[in-house]
């Protein structure tokens, strides 16, 4: 009799994407025959918005009580040197997942754990490399202090650096406690970077923030004046279905689109769809790629032989829906597909077309030293988690 393979999974609330948890576990679902989908259980934990303490204690519950085979869920990288001790202690395989708000460590992992990653600060090196070859000249960035907390908007700017920008215009919308939006505070930004005369203009915000900006940007008639260049998830379904009647334009970069005609992103689209009766997302893709890199380890996961499904792991390279794929951290040749779109929002609809493809950052120890220098906000949530 096979055994199931249980997975314990920090599930961590997000307001902006309140499905990311589950469409991780079913796109893993409906990578797999349906005759093997039984042999793989998930037990979620929720960790509320990813903090430490609340880890801590999901993963002692998943591991002591649980006893799961597999330690999986969302899991941020500024909180791994806390958590090394503890699963290393487990010889549990990790396998977590997380959004690429910041850039891999500097040191090296041990060799239970692997990440998928959306790969956000690649996506934001090679928008701003496009970017400052595109429009030239100097460039804005303009952001919220929650997004400034990661190691996207440095990302971008080391890109610019790297196509010949010598500098650029960073603001940082305050925090402040006693208004619940930025809709006061935006119109004073927009006026400074029209009189600045910037080239291009770079926006980082998420969830209401990124409709509020928006609009204001629209109202601003800063449209007509200043090309946008907008982070993934400002460029996402979640955020451009409810900014349709703007009339605007702007470039983003896409590390997967839902119209991506290969075999292997319309297989993913019909057999998740087909499972789950949902549009697939980037979050399914994830959970989808998971499954594959899965299913030829399930006899030795069922076995309990950790050591040879991670040395199986370490070389295997899937193909999915965001093409070849190899989830082991220091795998420093794994480098995305990046597409650098235009959106446009005419008549209620939105059209994205493809521009170029874009560039990846090459794996340089002194960039990667300087971009975790220049991030010192110590945010541990994963990103979107608010």
């Amino acid at each position: 009799m096979s055994r199931t393979i249980k997975i314990g999974f920090l599930f961590p609330y997000s307001s902006i994407h309140p499905n990311m948890s589950q469409d991780i576990m079913d796109g893993l679902y409906a990578s797999l025959p349906e005759a093997y989908r039984a042999n793989f259980q998930f037990i979620p934990e929720f960790v509320n918005l990813g903090g430490i303490e609340y880890v801590k204690a999901a993963i002692n519950k998943l591991c002591m009580f649980h006893n799961v085979d597999i330690l999986s869920g969302f899991l941020s990288h500024q909180l791994l040197p806390e958590i090394i001790p503890m699963i290393s202690k487990k010889d549990k395989l990790c396998f977590f997942f997380e959004m690429g708000e910041y850039l891999p460590p500097l040191y090296p992992l041990p060799e239970i754990i692997f990440y998928n990653s959306f790969q956000f600060w690649q996506l934001e090196y090679a928008l701003g490399n496009w970017a400052q070859k595109r429009f030239g000249g100097k460039g804005a960035m303009l952001m919220s202090v929650y997004d400034a907390g990661y190691h996207i908007h440095s990302s971008f700017w080391q890109g610019a650096i790297a196509a010949g920008a010598q500098e650029i215009d960073m603001h940082i919308v305050p925090y402040n406690p006693e208004m619940s939006d930025v809709k006061t505070l935006l119109p004073q930004f927009f006026e400074r970077i029209e009189k600045s005369g910037v080239d291009y203009l770079h926006a980082l915000f998420c969830g209401n923030e990124a409709l509020d900006f928006f609009n204001l940007y629209k109202q601003s008639g800063l449209h007509k004046k200043i090309p946008l260049v907008v982070t993934p998830h400002m460029a996402s379904d979640a955020v451009v279905s409810k900014i349709c009647n703007l009339n605007v334009e702007f470039y983003s970069a896409s590390g997967w689109s839902y119209n991506t005609n290969t075999t292997a992103n319309k297989m993913f689209k019909q057999q998740f769809e087909l499972f789950t009766g949902r549009k697939s997302s980037v979050f399914a893709v994830m959970g989808y790629e998971m499954g594959l890199a899965f299913l030829p380890i399930m006899p030795q996961l069922q076995r309990g032989d950790t050591d040879s499904a991670i040395r199986f792991l370490k070389t295997y390279q899937i193909e999915g829906p965001r093409g070849k794929r190899n989830f082991w951290i220091d795998n420093k040749d794994e480098k995305p597909a990046i597409e650098i779109e235009k959106i446009s929002l005419q008549s209620m609809n939105s059209t994205q077309l493809v521009v170029e493809q874009g560039t990846a950052m090459e794996y340089n120890h002194a960039v990667f030293e300087d971009i975790h220098n220049q991030c010192v906000s110590g945010w541990k949530n994963p990103y979107l988690c608010v």
